[in-house]
């Protein structure tokens, strides 16, 4: 197995302060959180920005400060978000690829978030997919292709035939999106199944399934990420800072055996 790449996803576009107190949203509370996530084994981490009133935003202006100060803080191998579920054009989600990430998210299909209420239309269509995927291999920025359900790999693998995808894909498998597919073992296995036989993929399980996600893609050799963008509580009704989701993330593989991947290491194991 590869050592483990424990990426973390602090502060996503729906939790609120009013949520969890532990939510980094400006540029200096992010980089302060990657900071600490560094300590406790994190080497990768996953950027979403917000305005000043906690909304998702795209802004290049916010993204670049973040960025800069979580690369002063720290040797974090950076990815941003091109997410587009507050409805921003192709040319919007684009703009944080601007701050030159080593990775960038590329959601490989659409689904609602019927979580939500109301609920989102998360709209990705090949053309958008394709926009994304260009811009990202023009600035040599390496996609992580997101799978919300097992329809989504076949998009995956049709980005790497037409060469938008460099040697070896990266896949992360969410799972247990309120819309995508449930958080099951059964599931997880057969989302594995489907990737090509070189790809290396991580695990993202959704609120009260993240740690059985964890465990068990840790178990399959994949890679795991954690955080508050995908759950705020660390036990049942224990809220946590996202260090406390890496540390937990960390004794687990160190309890099953498996080395856990510095920011250099990860490099090597993306091809990045």
């Amino acid at each position: 197995m590869d050592k483990l790449i424990i990426t973390v996803a602090p502060t996503g576009s729906v939790p609120r302060k009013k949520d969890t107190p532990h939510l980094p949203v400006t540029p200096d509370e992010i980089a302060e959180t990657a900071y600490r996530c560094e300590q406790e084994g994190a080497s990768v981490i996953h950027v979403h920005c917000r305005d000043e009133n906690e909304n998702p935003t795209s802004e290049y202006r916010l993204f670049e400060e973040t960025v800069n100060k979580i690369r002063k803080r720290t040797n974090l191998v950076v990815m941003v978000s091109t997410s587009g579920v507050a409805g921003k054009s192709d040319e919007e989600r684009a703009e944080p690829l601007r701050t030159r990430p080593e990775l960038a998210s590329l959601t490989t299909g659409s689904l609602n978030f019927t979580t939500r209420k109301p609920s989102v239309v998360y709209a990705n269509s090949w053309e958008t997919i394709t926009y994304l995927a260009q811009r990202m291999r023009d600035l040599s920025i390496k996609p992580e292709l997101e799978a919300f359900d097992v329809g989504f790999i076949p998009q995956g693998i049709r980005l790497i035939e037409e060469g938008f995808v460099a040697e070896p894909p990266l896949f992360q498998l969410v799972m247990g999106v309120g819309g995508g597919i449930p958080a099951t073992i059964d599931n997880l296995l057969q989302m594995r199944s489907q990737l090509p036989l070189n790809a290396k993929f991580t695990v993202a399980g959704i609120g009260r399934t993240q740690l059985d996600m964890t465990t068990m893609s840790i178990m399959m050799g994949g890679h795991v990420r954690v955080g508050l963008e995908d759950n705020i509580y660390l036990t049942k009704g224990e809220l946590a800072p996202n260090e406390d989701f890496v540390t937990r993330a960390r004794r687990i593989a160190e309890t099953l055996q498996r080395e856990v991947a510095t920011p250099d290491e990860v490099k090597m194991i993306l091809g990045l």
